[in-house]
């Protein structure tokens, strides 16, 4: 198994349980502890994990922006299955908002896969260049203070330009998502952005895996009640599933969850 591999079966391993022990990964992964230790000098090196006694634990997202690659990379199962959901409410000529999360760049590839005719406005240069050979689409790149964390434009110029568009459809992500709280995202420029993407759209879809319900990062976005549809994985537990689907629907797995 090359590191590649490996780094990912660490990060997935990661998001799952918080925390990894260096012995077992070894194991599950079949190559020494020292193969494991180096990779994980390497995660963290790469702002990735913070290495602990044995082993390693996630970034606290709470107040850590988690890297764009790390993102990426981690979850793509469940990603794919809420963006082949995510379908489903999308027409030709429809306009849509795709903001900058790793998961509506994996959505903009299975748009690009399904539609021929779709205005697609984005901050995400991710997004932008899953788009650049498809000349049949309506492209609208918002411009601003571009984060090379993010790869994304941010700022005033990009909220000035969404404010003057009436668009169909918003599909966002959020860090985190709870009743108290709200919507929230870990960063503030992320948030204000990501709040005028609400504002703009008739219909605001969220992607949003199981791991992030009951969790709370540093910005507030919007209440619960200002989304539409969530559409997240099957792994939602039931009693959280029960305490949320009273404020909005839920959707997984191509499967309405009755209110």
């Amino acid at each position: 198994m090359i590191a590649q591999e490996r780094h990912k079966f660490i990060l997935d391993s990661l998001q799952d349980q918080h925390t990894v022990r260096a012995a077992k990964l070894a194991s599950a992964l079949g190559v020494s502890t020292e193969t494991i230790r180096r990779d994980l000098e390497y995660l963290e090196k790469e702002n990735q994990l913070i290495r602990v006694h044995g082993g390693a634990s996630i970034l606290q997202y709470e107040t850590r922006q988690v890297p764009y690659d790390f993102r990426l990379a981690a979850k793509v199962e469940e990603k794919r299955n809420l963006a082949r959901t995510a379908l489903g409410y999308v027409k030709e000529g429809t306009s849509i908002i795709l903001d900058h999360s790793s998961t509506c760049c994996i959505f903009a590839r299975e748009l690009k896969k399904h539609f021929s005719n779709l205005t697609i406005v984005t901050n995400s240069l991710e997004i932008l260049n899953v788009f650049s050979d498809t000349p049949s689409y309506h492209i609208i790149f918002l411009g601003g203070t571009f984060d090379t964390f993010e790869r994304g434009c941010f700022g005033e110029s990009a909220k000035e330009t969404i404010r003057k568009l009436n668009i169909d459809m918003a599909f966002v992500s959020f860090g985190g998502i709870s009743l108290n709280e709200g919507c929230t995202e870990t960063f503030f420029a992320g948030a204000e952005l990501l709040t005028e993407f609400i504002k703009a759209a008739q219909q605001k879809i969220a992607l949003i895996d199981s791991s992030k319900f009951e969790h709370v990062t540093l910005v507030k976005v919007c209440n619960i009640s200002d989304i539409d549809v969530i559409i997240t994985d099957s792994s939602i537990k039931p009693a959280v599933l029960h305490k949320y689907r009273a404020f909005v629907d839920i959707v997984y797995e191509e499967n309405l969850i009755e209110k």
